[in-house]
């Protein structure tokens, strides 16, 4: 064979070995994100408990050490998460605000302290560094009774209290076991509605080490084995013959940063874009004591309440807003953007002139469909093909002895199935009246067509 026959024949090969791969020229190439959740489609029968949801982590570029996850169904009629109603335990951070003149001094007033991000090196509006603080923003001066300068006050531990307070919350059900939190520090699922319909996610994996060390291990990167992220468990409703329509969406709320997040072994927020924005607050004067020059009593109004030549008082504030980069196709101006589309449809938007913006991170919504009751089984079709022969006996005699598969019924009680001869007992027997029932044509079975 010359080598220009040989030369052929490769080619031939290789593009026949490409055309079989798929690799001649996809309508669109892959996107790769750096973080991608998905929630899994499942199956269910109708009246089903304990119905696993499994959400799944692929990760790229960075360690998840935690993240936030808010649920929603969207058929209250068809199943729920499962929840229960429980005694929460939590302590309140209180910082005294006001001391009587007594000797010692007792407070008299307190406010209850809260988590901010307060800039610890900068000037405003640039700042360096930042750090998560318990306290509160006290008002230095005011406008009316809007705050127009304020200073945070920081939780100070052994002067301020810590009382613990008891709350009810519908705590949720999650499986961790065999999934990438297991054995994490926090795994908590609360129903913010207290329906049911909703399920909000809160995991940290464990600290590295003791204070002052705040590493946590988390997840390394790359990850995207078909291992679950974590499990989450609902319960089915009896559905009425009529409903055809038998699929609830398991969807994930990414528009609310305080119930979506995901953060690297450092705290830092993965995926999310930040810019600022500037706030206006209008103001109108409602007592003069100096016309147009002081004012006695600002009344703080809506822009659409100003008079025609503007409101007496505009307070101009800038705003750290924070998004994800998730994505979308926008109008050239940037002031809109569209995330439920495709890229390949954004050159078509906004008259023709939509700019696409990929991503870093990719959401994937789930469902869940309960399937109805079946009508009949055929006696002996123990691999549900919808045919009775030598395959179900097969199927039968494997799982008697060899630790074969439960017959492949969604939303039917195997023993039904492996009890062909109908006596309450799944053994030789049934084997037995299989053969009988198949190749002798002696009717052992029970009723052909049940349940």
């Amino acid at each position: 064979m010359n080598s220009q026959s040989r030369l052929c024949k490769i080619s031939i090969i290789i593009i026949f070995v490409m055309i079989i791969a798929g690799f001649t020229q996809p309508a669109f190439s892959q996107r790769w994100y750096d973080l991608e959740i998905i929630v899994g489609d499942s199956i269910a029968c109708q009246g089903q408990t304990n119905i696993e949801i499994p959400i799944y982590l692929k990760n790229y570029a960075d360690t998840v050490a935690g993240f936030s996850l808010w649920l929603h169904l969207d058929r209250p009629d068809i199943m729920k998460f499962q929840t229960i109603l429980d005694i929460i335990e939590y302590e309140v951070f209180y910082i005294y605000t006001e001391w009587d003149t007594g000797d010692p001094p007792i407070p008299t007033d307190s406010v209850v302290a809260s988590p901010y991000w307060v800039c610890t090196d900068g000037d405003f509006p640039l700042c360096i560094d930042s750090a998560l603080l318990l306290g509160f923003y006290q008002c230095n001066e005011y406008s009316g009774s809007d705050c127009i300068d304020s200073v945070f006050i920081e939780w100070q531990e052994g002067i301020d209290p810590v009382y613990t307070e008891l709350k009810e919350a519908m705590v949720g059900a999650v499986d961790t076991v065999g999934t990438l939190v297991q054995g994490w520090e926090m795994v908590t699922a609360r129903s913010l509605t207290g329906t049911g319909q909703d399920i909000l996610i809160t995991a940290i994996a464990d600290q590295h080490g003791p204070p002052p060390d705040i590493v946590t291990p988390g997840i390394g990167y790359p990850q995207y084995s078909g291992t679950p992220l974590i499990k989450i468990l609902g319960n089915a409703f009896p559905l009425d013959d009529t409903v055809t329509n038998r699929t609830v969406t398991i969807h994930v709320e990414q528009n609310i940063p305080d119930y979506f997040g995901f953060t690297n072994e450092s705290g830092a927020s993965l995926c999310v874009n930040t810019e600022q924005v500037e706030q206006y607050t209008y103001f109108m004067c409602e007592q003069w004591l100096v016309p147009d020059e002081i004012c006695f009593y600002w009344n703080r109004v809506m822009e659409s309440e100003c008079p025609p030549e503007g409101c007496d008082s505009i307070q101009v504030d800038t705003l750290i807003h924070g998004f994800l980069d998730v994505d979308k196709c926008c109008d050239p101006t940037g002031e809109n953007c569209l995330t439920e589309i495709e890229e390949w449809q954004c050159s078509s938007q906004f008259g023709g002139t939509g700019v696409w913006h990929a991503g870093c991170i990719r959401i994937v919504d789930g469902s869940i469909t309960t399937q109805e009751d079946p009508e009949s089984i055929m006696c002996g079709d123990i691999n549900n093909s919808g045919d009775v022969n030598i395959l179900d006996l097969v199927y039968l005699i494997k799982h008697l002895y060899k630790d074969g598969p439960p017959p492949p019924f969604i939303c039917v009680d195997p023993f039904i199935i492996l009890d062909v001869n109908g006596d309450g007992r799944v053994n030789i027997l049934d084997i037995i009246c299989h053969i009988s029932h198949f190749y002798k044509h002696i009717d052992c079975c029970i009723d052909p067509n049940w349940p």
